[in-house]
């Protein structure tokens, strides 16, 4: 019996083979050859079931080290449904516009009809099988416009309505009660008043709208590169399936469900960008706007005038903090790491930098040059925790280490991260080197778009930076010599796994090396100042065995050593139809088609790889 339901089921195609696991897997059957890439998903040209052409393909199923199904039809066309929904709207909004205008009790009962099957539409992609992915995109999307909307209402009414009112706009517009009138004795004043409001609701709207207009990059691409990373970075999963199994919550709450995969909005509240533009409007207004100035018919008349912002500490800080939020939003926009929290950042940045623009006001005194005020205040903009601690000093020199953040030290002390950087970290809660140091590194991968290379990077850098301590800063030397952390630099270290793994005897054991310290120690003698020397040797002994116990120094270890990234094919190692791990690549064979089939990997009792038994593997140069 053949029901609707069933009608509605997708027929099979054909058949697919996924590779679950990181490595490339070989397979060879009566002289057949399969190769499956790491993380390849490939389609079965025959439609026979594939477990019959290569029968380990069955054991390493049971492994989960591959997955084998049907390729099913598309079951619909959903995309093309969500389209023909929107142009039936757009064009019913047309043709009521043309019969324009109509009464109240008409546009109730249109809106009426509208709000129901928009609402039986939704509930429809929600209930069925077939639908509900497209549902949940199609409710995306739509509030997705819906903030679009409310941005751009807000960028453009509130700064209209407030010119309109607060200037003489309103003696040559009229709206209320007699129509729509425009008096054109006056064009000075219209022409004017039309180009500060352009320029209102351009700078207010501009950094909301590059949120709406990047590309962002599909999730289910976000989804396949944070897998990729994460199988270097932790040593202890194998497949996808323990990915899944570890941090398959986090990866559905970052990136969606996996049949989101063709979508292109994450999660998330855009309420702050809501929030932003109302605050970035008000700024513009505050600092642009003169109310009671009306603009005079003077041939002469400049309109960049128009422009001129008010001379004050505050319209200062404000366009700080106005450069400040461009760049950032820039920044995140080139990198498609632009998020709804930036906005909240940019709103925050407003609103603090007006408070310490008044504290400028209130504790310093121009003296009749007031330029130096306004560039600190546009300065605070940028950092106003410096301006802030200067500020301190000025007024009460002696207590300036109230401010003091209990001897956190800041993320400019490590390389390769500047300011909008800093910015991005501290919205994930990372204001410091120690916080860093001792944050979730898969977390960063979830939540930012900064390349895993330099998340890693970063954090090596932070556990050396923390365990050495904020006596010896990278930046400043002393007179008789740089400090411990500026020689160790000079050197070539400068990351913790870079010392631990010059000093260790053996990556496998651990063990430290002696001769490395004392050679180490002996090229320090000669850099640091002579009262120190005495200490070296010591302060390196203790220093390399307290970071060889750091919790993610073994991880960061285990990413620059990962055999994933061997550019020597026969430093790699590959799966065979056993499910077992064999050093080499097949793929690119270097000994010719007669070499002997490898030993499997051996594991040491610490969960290393070991060299294949019968095997000598040469040092790779």
């Amino acid at each position: 019996m053949t029901g609707p339901a069933n009608q509605e089921q997708p027929q099979p195609l054909g058949w697919w083979v996924r590779n679950n696991t990181p490595r490339p897997i070989w397979l060879e059957q009566h002289g057949r050859i399969l190769t499956l890439a790491p993380l390849e998903e490939r389609r079965w040209s025959d439609q026979s079931d594939p477990r019959d052409a290569f029968p380990d393909l069955r054991r390493l199923e049971d492994r989960r080290q591959v997955a084998i199904g049907h390729q099913l039809a598309d079951p619909g066309r959903d995309e093309a449904l969500a389209t023909a929904g929107h142009v039936t709207l757009v064009t019913g909004f047309g043709w009521l516009v043309s019969f324009w205008p109509l009464s109240l009790w008409w546009w109730l009962r249109i809106g009426g009809i509208l709000g129901i099957g928009l609402a039986l539409g939704f509930l429809l992609l929600r209930i069925r099988p077939s639908r509900r992915a497209t549902g949940r995109r199609a409710r995306r999307r739509t509030w997705y416009n819906a903030t679009m909307l409310v941005v751009v209402l807000v960028g453009l009414l509130m700064p209209t309505t407030v010119v309109y009112f607060a200037t003489d706009l309103h003696t040559v517009v009229s709206v209320w009660p007699d129509g729509f009138r425009i008096d054109m004795e006056s064009p000075l004043v219209l022409i004017g008043r039309f180009m500060q409001l352009t320029f209102i609701a351009i700078a207010t709207l501009l950094p909301a709208l590059m949120y709406f207009q990047f590309d962002a990059e599909r999730l289910g691409i976000l989804r396949d590169r944070w897998i990729q990373n994460v199988f270097r970075l932790d040593p202890a999963l194998a497949t996808t399936e323990d990915v899944y199994a570890k941090y398959g919550k986090q990866l559905d709450e970052a990136y969606g469900e996996v049949d989101d995969g063709k979508g292109r909005l994450t999660r998330g509240r855009r309420s702050p960008i809501i929030l932003a533009t109302l605050v970035l409007a008000f700024g513009w207004l505050l600092i642009l706007l003169k109310a009671g100035d009306p603009i005079k018919g003077d041939p002469a008349l400049s309109f960049v005038t128009l422009l001129d912002p008010q001379q004050s500490t505050v319209s200062f800080a404000f366009l700080g903090a106005y450069f400040f939020a461009l760049q950032l939003v820039w920044q995140g926009y080139v990198r498609a790491d632009l998020r709804p929290k930036t906005y909240t950042t940019i709103a925050v940045r407003v609103l603090v930098v007006v408070i310490v623009a008044w504290l400028i006001d209130a504790t310093t005194d121009a003296g009749g040059t007031p330029e130096a005020l306004y560039l600190l205040a546009f300065t605070a903009g940028f950092v106003p925790d410096r301006v802030l601690h200067l500020l301190w000093e000025k007024v009460l020199p002696g207590l300036n280490k109230l401010l003091d953040q209990g001897g956190q030290q800041p993320l400019t002390e490590l390389e390769g991260i500047d300011l909008y950087e800093r910015t991005r970290l501290s919205e994930e809660g990372i204001t410091s080197v120690e916080a860093l140091a001792n944050h979730d590194l898969l977390d960063l991968f979830f939540k930012t778009r900064i390349p895993a290379a330099r998340l890693v990077d970063w954090m090596d850098q932070a556990i050396l930076v923390m365990y050495l301590g904020a006596d010896e800063p990278s930046t400043e030397a002393a007179a008789d010599g740089p400090k411990l952390r500026c020689a160790l630099r000079e050197l070539g270290i400068r990351t913790a796994s870079d010392l631990v793994q010059l000093t260790r005897l053996d990556h496998r054991t651990g063990h430290l090396s002696r001769g490395k310290v004392d050679e180490l120690t002996g090229a320090l003698h000669s850099i640091v100042p002579a009262q120190k020397r005495a200490t070296i040797r010591c302060r390196l002994t203790v220093l390399v065995a307290t970071l060889d116990h750091s919790e993610w120094l073994g991880r960061i270890e285990h990413w620059r050593r990962s055999d994933l990234i061997e550019r020597r094919p026969s430093d790699r190692l590959y799966i065979d139809g056993q499910g077992r791990l064999r050093p080499g690549d097949p793929r690119f064979d270097e000994q010719g088609p007669g070499r002997p089939p490898p030993a499997a990997i051996r594991w040491t009792s610490n969960g290393a790889i070991g060299a294949p038994d019968g095997v000598t593997r040469a040092p790779a140069s």
